[in-house]
């Protein structure tokens, strides 16, 4: 009898843990089959969507890579793409309830489930994917021209995605002077207080070297559309309040996990998987969680491709027959591992109490924000970090 993979999700944890199991594994075990569960036809490079998002940067050939062609070379009876949404998981029937884009519901059962369904910016912005290709698409296409026609734009949140909007918004327009581009922090500097402070004065002073203006302790706690500019309230952390306008604010805050379809019970209090450290959900065996969705370690890409590299090992041992116990727990990583992009020839970084050199983040990230080797990523040869997989 057939064993089956399910897979929920078809990005960064998603589909290198696809290929590898259809690659290496199926050469070593028999009978198993892998079906992804995914909205998206491509793969989109979100990576790149800080700088994606302004108007004839990057063309959709960069940042939306078919994911059809990169798995057509395996056999029918061993992967299926089900293009849809996770309704529903019953762990104790092992059942998933899907709904697909077409708007028919289907049933899938599982022996193993990986739940790989990443993260969403609130408010729909196109920094994660949205319900479709298609959606994310003409969404991201839709704030490019609000961008182009915008004199003034306000960027709220000073986060990772945050600082390299604005530093892309600032390199192009505000250094040229022909826009006016602010960022928004909500705290006394850019990033968080888990970061050093030289680097995160390093992305301040990155950014106001493009000309944005950098308003601190502050959050956007609303914004009421007239003509022709938007007023937006600005709160200070003393309560104070201030008001300024802008043609246009783009919000960069607020990942929430995509697990609304899980019970409750699988869930913490911020909606994260409860993650082991053997990357399953806590007290179901056959569910493992890798990515966003879990809560082992933050959203960050890095964290999701060194998962990704472990659960494979619990996965191929699991469908072997061989002793788990041998495959050693995931341990989150134990220093920081960041850097952020500052337009196209600066940024900011770091790596355990390592403050990055500018020129570093430019070299290893900022040039081609990972895409020069997406279509790799997606034919499965690599990871994010693994060169050969």
């Amino acid at each position: 009898m057939t064993r089956t993979i399910v897979i929920l999700g078809a990005s960064y944890a998603g589909v290198p843990i696809a290929h590898y199991l259809l690659k290496h594994t199926a050469a070593k075990v028999k009978g198993f089959k892998v079906i992804i569960v995914a909205p998206n036809t491509h793969m989109y490079w979100n990576v790149a969507s800080v700088r994606g998002i302004l108007p004839n940067m990057m063309g959709d050939e960069k940042l939306f890579l078919p994911l059809a062609p990169a798995f057509s070379k395996y056999p029918s009876d061993q992967y299926e793409f089900v293009r849809g949404v996770a309704e529903r998981v019953d762990p104790s029937r092992n059942i998933v309830e899907v709904l697909g884009n077409d708007g028919v519901a289907k049933t899938i059962q599982y022996d193993e489930l990986v739940i790989a369904t990443g993260s969403s910016f609130k408010a729909d912005m196109p920094f994660k994917n949205l319900s479709s290709t298609e959606k994310t698409k003409d969404t991201l296409h839709d704030w490019s021209r609000r961008i182009e026609s915008a004199k003034s734009i306000i960027v709220a949140g000073a986060g990772a995605t945050g600082i390299e909007v604005a530093g892309e918004l600032g390199q192009e327009y505000a250094v040229t002077g022909k826009k006016q581009i602010t960022l928004v922090s909500d705290q006394e500097l850019p990033l968080t207080s888990k970061f050093k402070r030289d680097v995160r004065e390093t992305a301040k002073k990155e950014l106001e070297r493009l000309k944005v203006k950098v308003i601190t302790n502050a959050k956007v706690t609303s914004s009421s559309s007239g003509s022709p500019n938007t007023t937006i309230t600005l709160t200070k952390s003393d309560g104070t309040t201030t008001t300024v306008t802008a043609d246009l604010v783009i919000p960069t805050y607020g990942i929430t996990p995509n697990t609304s379809f899980l019970p409750p019970s699988m869930l913490d209090s911020r909606a994260f998987v409860k993650q082991t450290p053997r990357l399953r959900a806590e007290g179901h065996d056959n569910i493992f969680v890798v990515g966003d969705a879990g809560n082992i370690e933050d959203a960050q890409g890095v964290h999701t491709d060194a998962q990704v590299v472990h659960v494979v090992k619990f996965l191929e041992a699991r469908l072997l027959g061989q002793d788990e116990a041998q495959v050693p727990d995931y341990k989150p990583a134990d220093k920081v591992m960041f850097a952020a992009t500052l337009g196209k020839s600066k940024g900011a970084g770091q790596v355990g109490n390592w403050k990055l050199w500018s020129w570093l983040v430019w070299l290893l990230k900022g040039r081609h924000l990972g895409t020069n080797y997406a279509a790799a990523f997606v034919r499965g040869e690599r990871t994010l970090a693994v060169k050969e997989w």
